[in-house]
């Protein structure tokens, strides 16, 4: 009986251990379709880069834990003889949510567990030399403020307006040979040697104000009652303001343990191109029966065409090994906008600052080098460095830390 089963379980694990081997010499062709994709992917994002200074991961896959905060604090001043503001802080966020993503392309998606925020999207790109990222935010619970010519009168309360923020940065390094702006922010690359890097960017800003408030008074006509904040504000029940911004920054990413952990930080300097503002306001239907609703709009054109901007980061990268890393960043931004003078000499001036801190676990997986070697029967993710660079003669300073030639 011994005998049997011993021979039994000798069949089974040979059958098996055969069928193992055939599966890593002669993968589905489906599952070896993705081997397909999956080495044509990396041969596409390692072109062209040193391998000394930084490459991809060896699992293309990751997803991830995030914990983050967020802040909004604006200033809405309406000036005339009267210079009526309006002072909105939002309470910091405490989000919980998940990121997923192959390469450099991801998707996250988060909740405030502070209900704070009642909305939080964003998405990320990021190859070697281009980085895209855009985020979507949505809050209620600010704390209004109003002062009269600079001078804080009085707190009227909570949840009176809501503000709504979307923000898309594009990035392009023009030292992608040597430095990745993605490899401290997202993660998709990892910085083997210290570098930095002159960037390109392009911003595109919104910010949606809407008045919610529920406290009324008595309107100018026939008993027509108008909120608060637009009694406050001449009227003004909301606005959306988008702006287009382009400049030049720089970014640095260090490391003392050939990427094991990576220090990055990098800011920008932008100009201002195109500003809008669109405002909603109050009109009492007894005086406008015609107009389909009581909240028709108009376009404020900024005082001056061109105006500065800037935008800032900082982060930490900790890869633990290759399936586990760490990481965390913070970044910020400020929106503003002075329209020109209306027919009646009142002016809006709109200032945002926004910050976003946030910490991430993730975890990597796929097919790693060995397995892809061994179903397309060839070596993968090699490691010698591009000819046309190891030929560059131009100052080392300038091509570690500024430019390099493609």
């Amino acid at each position: 009986m011994r005998r049997a089963v011993f021979f039994i379980v000798t069949i089974v694990m040979a059958c098996a251990s055969t069928c193992a081997v055939a599966s890593e010499k002669a993968p589905s062709k489906g599952l070896l379709f993705f081997y397909r994709i999956g080495d044509w992917t990396n041969n596409y994002l390692r072109k062209d880069i040193d391998t000394t200074y930084i490459d991809l991961p060896e699992h293309s896959w990751r997803v991830a834990a995030t914990l983050a905060s967020s802040g909004i604090n604006s200033r809405i001043m309406s000036v005339s003889d009267e210079r009526w503001s309006l002072l909105n802080l939002a309470q910091p966020s405490l989000d919980v949510g998940f990121y997923a993503g192959f390469r450099g392309i991801g998707f996250g998606y988060s909740w405030d567990v502070l209900h704070a925020y009642s909305r939080r999207l964003s998405f990320s790109f990021g190859s070697k030399y281009i980085g895209i990222d855009f985020t979507l935010q949505t809050t209620g619970d600010l704390t209004t403020k109003v002062a009269y010519n600079d001078r804080v009168l009085a707190e009227l309360g909570k949840n009176l307006m809501t503000i709504s923020n979307a923000h898309l940065h594009i990035w392009y390094a023009l030292n992608a040979a040597h430095y990745s702006h993605n490899a401290a922010v997202k993660q998709s690359y990892i910085q083997k040697k210290t570098a930095g890097s002159l960037l390109l960017h392009l911003s595109y800003m919104s910010e949606q104000i809407k008045f919610t408030d529920t406290l009324n008074i008595v309107g100018p006509e026939d008993g027509e009652s108008i909120g608060l904040l637009p009694a406050l504000m001449s009227g003004m029940t909301g606005m959306t303001t988008r702006q287009i911004a382009v400049g030049v920054g720089y970014g640095i990413n260090y490391t003392p343990n050939k990427g094991k952990v990576v220090l990055h930080a990098s800011a920008a300097c932008m100009l201002v191109c195109y500003s809008v503002n669109h405002i909603m306001y109050y009109v009492p239907d007894s005086l406008l029966y015609d107009l389909p609703s009581s909240e028709p709009m108009f376009v404020l054109h900024p005082s001056v065409p061109v105006h500065v901007t800037g935008n800032v980061r900082a982060a930490v990268s900790w890869e633990i090994n290759k399936w586990v890393h760490l990481s965390a960043w913070a970044t910020g931004d400020h929106l503003r906008f002075r329209s020109a003078p209306t027919a009646t000499g009142n002016t809006l001036n709109l200032a945002t600052w926004s910050w976003k801190a946030q910490l991430n676990i993730g975890v990597r997986f796929g097919a790693g080098q060995n397995r892809l070697e061994r179903a397309l029967g060839k070596p993968v993710l090699p490691q010698e460095m591009p000819p046309e660079i190891k030929k560059s003669k131009l100052p080392r300073w300038l091509t570690d830390f500024f430019w390099s030639p493609k």
